[in-house]
């Protein structure tokens, strides 16, 4: 069985780019004895899916893709480059409205990477019986199922699999099935020295097989995969290294490539023109009740390359939360203080947060409206999020929450980035 596997490279301004480098790695060592897990293997995931499967009507359901996420720190696929950024994050969240590759944040892996465990397990199944797709997750071992779909309901809504095709076709590429994580992971860690891993951590080990989802990442058929990538993590940005292993289903014939990538829109001539993410919104919708009032307006992430003729791109990819910090001033300048969140963890309604009568916060929401993030006065007297990295995306919300005993028409909440190497612009005019 030979392994395929695709990696695609694009350019800079339009997707995420992966920038192929030589590299050389040192002779391995040895796995640490025993390997520590956290959470479930593949077959210990894929078990638990398929009792839950085992009476759900239009099967028998065949597994075709599989993303099992171990990250060595807060870590959020959303921040991922995806083929249609905003489309998938957006309709992807509301139509898988739980913890998935576009919702929130992968519980942080604290085992061995050798252990071939993953708090995260995400599996794509097809039924051609009911010519119908479904999508479940394993989550440290709560597993959940979503309802079925025609796979064209699901490529015209949020877009999960890029390379989908017919289904039964990646079906097939799991026959004889895959050998179990932990020899996946043994074999490609085998491969690769320690020092390497040690000077690259925190790092995310991703198990996959089936179509792709990410863009540069590429599809794998007819094998086992492990990607070991950087970009998604809490503070990292700029140029990150990428490992990606594959081998066949019988476990031979395995085989690396190592590269780098580009985790956001670089603020440098990395290839034509200075790049920057532009917040664009429209103007704002005022809601007030209990001594609260509400600022809230939709934005795109438009990716704008100076120096150059090329247009803005308004679905932006790769520009984290975390990446960014607010203020919001009077139209003199002055800037009125931050208070605490009042919604600083999930709430089922933005009408569920009321105002901080000593100083203002920001919620972010969907396109459809779930909570995300916030943003405000956090306990260590610092500015920051309550979620600590997802994603900024065309066509999400941000809301301003403040008491209504405040006049804050006029004001102008300012978005700039945190970090060096990523410029970010936006404002916010109430």
């Amino acid at each position: 069985m030979v392994v395929v596997l695709a990696v695609a490279v694009v350019l800079l301004l339009t997707l995420a780019a992966v920038a192929f480098r030589s590299a050389n790695i040192a002779s391995p060592t040895p796995p640490p004895q025993p390997p520590k897990s956290d959470g479930p293997t593949l077959y210990q995931a894929i078990a638990s899916v398929n009792r839950s499967l085992e009476n759900l009507t239009g099967g028998p359901w065949a597994l075709f893709s599989i993303y099992g996420i171990a990250a060595q720190g807060p870590y959020s696929p959303n921040v991922e480059s995806y083929p249609s950024e905003n489309r998938t994050v957006n309709a992807c969240q509301a139509q898988f409205n739980g913890l998935s590759l576009w919702n929130g944040t992968i519980p942080v892996f604290n085992g061995s990477l050798y252990s071939g465990t993953a708090p995260f397990w995400q599996f794509g199944f097809y039924s051609n019986a009911s010519k119908e797709v479904l999508l479940a997750t394993d989550v440290l071992g709560a597993v959940r199922v979503y309802p079925p779909f025609s796979p064209i309901q699901v490529s015209r809504s949020c877009y999960p699999w890029y390379d989908l095709g017919n289904p039964e076709d990646w079906v097939q590429e799991l026959s004889p099935f895959l050998p179990n994580s932990p020899a996946v992971a043994q074999s490609a860690l085998n491969a690769i020295s320690q020092d390497w891993f040690n000077q690259n951590s925190p790092i995310t080990e991703i198990f996959t097989t089936g179509p792709g989802v990410f863009d540069g990442l590429g599809d794998l058929g007819g094998g086992a995969g492990v990607i070991f990538e950087r970009c998604g993590l809490s503070d990292v940005t700029g140029i990150q290294p990428l490992v990606l292993w594959g081998e066949s289903l019988q476990g031979t014939d395995g085989s690396y490539s190592i590269e780098t990538t580009n985790c956001a829109l670089l603020n440098h001539p990395y290839f034509a023109g200075y790049g920057t993410y532009d917040l664009i919104s429209v103007p704002p919708n005022e809601t007030t009740f209990s001594k609260t009032a509400q600022f809230q307006a939709s934005f795109q992430v438009a990716m704008v390359e100076h120096n150059n003729s090329a247009p803005t791109v308004y679905d932006g990819w790769g520009l984290a939360n975390w990446m960014t910090s607010m203020n919001l001033t009077t139209s003199s300048g002055q800037r009125l203080p931050l208070g605490t969140s009042t919604c600083d963890t999930w709430v089922a309604s933005v009408a569920d947060c009321f105002a901080n009568s000593s100083g203002w916060f920001t919620v972010v929401l969907s396109a459809s409206g779930e909570w995300i993030n916030s943003y405000g006065a956090l306990a260590n007297g610092t500015a920051g999020w309550s979620e600590p990295v997802t994603a900024l995306v065309s066509h999400q919300q941000l809301v301003i929450v403040c008491p209504d005993s405040w006049n804050i028409t006029g004001d102008v909440l300012n978005v700039t980035s945190t970090v060096p190497t990523s410029t970010v612009n936006g404002s916010f005019n109430l």
